[in-house]
């Protein structure tokens, strides 16, 4: 019987809705598929397949599992603030672990009131001061997020938005309150309530690293003294900023919103360079738009921003 030592995190809606075990992730990596199509490549054999498939199914359904020579399973499950099951984190081989478990969160995100609240083994990792289960707006996610992951995360809000009961949405992100960057991934499942009531359910994984990551524009951003504001434009929900003044924080960024025509700025034919006069505290500055990776031919429509003081848009 093949049974690889390594942590795996099972979807647990996943594995509801679809009536067989679903993988979230394998030994800290992304996964997101069904153990019968994977488990050749995570190095279960057909025995080891049913193995977990009957612990998971045990621990599911609260059964106690009974003890078998030479099998050593522990298990770790990650709930949301709500009660709500979401991940069953397991190792499932011949010997103790021997390896660290990754780290794991859950969140549940309420569509309505764009609100998140995280739990699981360190809410901390956001950045913002937030105790496990207390309720944040969504732009508080993000305050240290990477902009580049942000087109990303606008996209999951709009299929969040619209697609159907079940949904998964997944995506890598990548924080940075303070060296060295911490990566993650996370994917989520959208349940729609009878009254069409839309929450996100998800699961995050820290990674320990991020292939091919980069963060070219918080580089440029930090080097020509700017700030970026990066907004989600239909529903005018702040994600992000880097730079100068960053973190804007939300009186500041409300005093942009209120000034900036989001709509000009985000429109496909405005072209770079288009400007506006706004004022921050009293302080004068120009905001300016700024076209990344063709933001406008993505769904969510994500609007960057630079802010830049007179002086430096005169330079």
């Amino acid at each position: 019987m093949a049974l690889p030592g390594e942590w795996i995190g099972i979807d647990i809606i996943g594995t509801q809705l679809g009536g067989e075990v679903f993988v979230h992730s394998f030994a800290g990596e992304r996964v997101a598929r069904p153990l019968a199509r994977v488990r050749q490549k995570l190095g279960y054999d057909h025995k080891g397949e049913q193995v977990v498939t009957a612990i998971v199914a045990a621990k599911l359904e609260g059964r106690e599992l009974p003890a078998i020579p030479g099998l050593h399973v522990e298990t770790h499950q990650i709930d949301g603030s709500d009660g709500t099951p979401i991940g069953l984190i397991c190792w499932i081989a011949n010997t103790p672990p021997t390896k660290d478990r990754p780290t794991y969160n859950g969140w549940v995100l309420d569509m309505a009131a764009m609100t998140t609240r995280t739990s699981g083994d360190d809410p901390s990792l956001i950045g913002d001061g937030r105790e496990a289960g207390e309720e944040r707006h969504v732009q508080f996610l993000f305050t240290f997020l990477c902009p580049e992951d942000a087109w990303g995360m606008c996209g999951g809000y709009y299929d969040a938005l619209t697609g159907d009961d079940g949904l998964l949405i997944d995506s890598y992100w990548s924080l940075r309150t303070a060296d060295p960057w911490t990566h993650m991934w996370s994917s989520c499942r959208l349940r729609v309530s009878d009254e069409g009531a839309r929450t996100l359910y998800g699961l995050t994984m820290v990674l320990k690293e991020r292939k091919d990551f980069e963060s070219n524009i918080t580089s440029l951003v930090r080097f020509t003294k700017a700030t970026m504001l990066l907004v989600e434009k239909k529903n005018r929900i702040p994600l992000t900023t880097v730079g100068r003044l960053a973190p804007l924080g939300e009186a500041r960024i409300s005093q942009v919103l209120e000034q900036v025509d989001l709509d000009h700025l985000g429109s496909p034919d405005s072209g770079d360079g288009v400007e506006q006069a706004v004022t921050i505290d009293g302080q004068p500055f120009t905001a300016t738009k700024f076209a990344l990776h063709s933001a406008q031919e993505k769904h969510g429509d994500p609007v960057a921003i630079i802010l830049l003081t007179e002086d430096t848009a005169a330079a």
